[in-house]
């Protein structure tokens, strides 16, 4: 898993931002963090690529940081050179019962939601 810390534009009420590949879910992952509260908590702004293949591209996570984010023009690149880098990598014992267990609740999910 890569993560790289991405600048924010001024005037922006937020404390950080950053953007990584998941392997595992297949996604990029953008996230952008407030300033502690008075707990010493982050508070996540934006968070997206939670879920299996929710950003498959690395412009797909980057149009959620451009409002928050000044972006380089080598980050898109240095994205995808993180993702290819792990192409060849299998899930571990740990990773796959971990998606067997999220398969398991999204049947649950679906199983409870009424029908429109």
């Amino acid at each position: 898993m890569s993560r790289h810390k991405v600048p924010l534009r001024d005037g922006i009420a937020a404390a950080s931002a950053f953007v990584r590949w998941d392997r595992p879910l297949q996604t990029y992952f953008a996230q952008v963090l407030s300033a502690p509260d008075e707990d010493g908590e982050e508070i996540e702004l934006v968070w997206v690529g939670t879920d299996f293949g929710e950003l498959p591209r690395a412009v797909d996570a980057i149009r959620v940081l451009e409002p928050y984010c000044h972006i380089d023009a080598s980050l898109a690149a240095q994205l995808e050179i993180d993702r290819m880098a792990c192409l060849a990598t299998c899930d571990g014992p740990n990773q796959l019962e971990a998606k067997a267990f999220m398969a398991r609740l999204s049947q649950i999910k679906d199983k409870s939601e009424p029908e429109a």
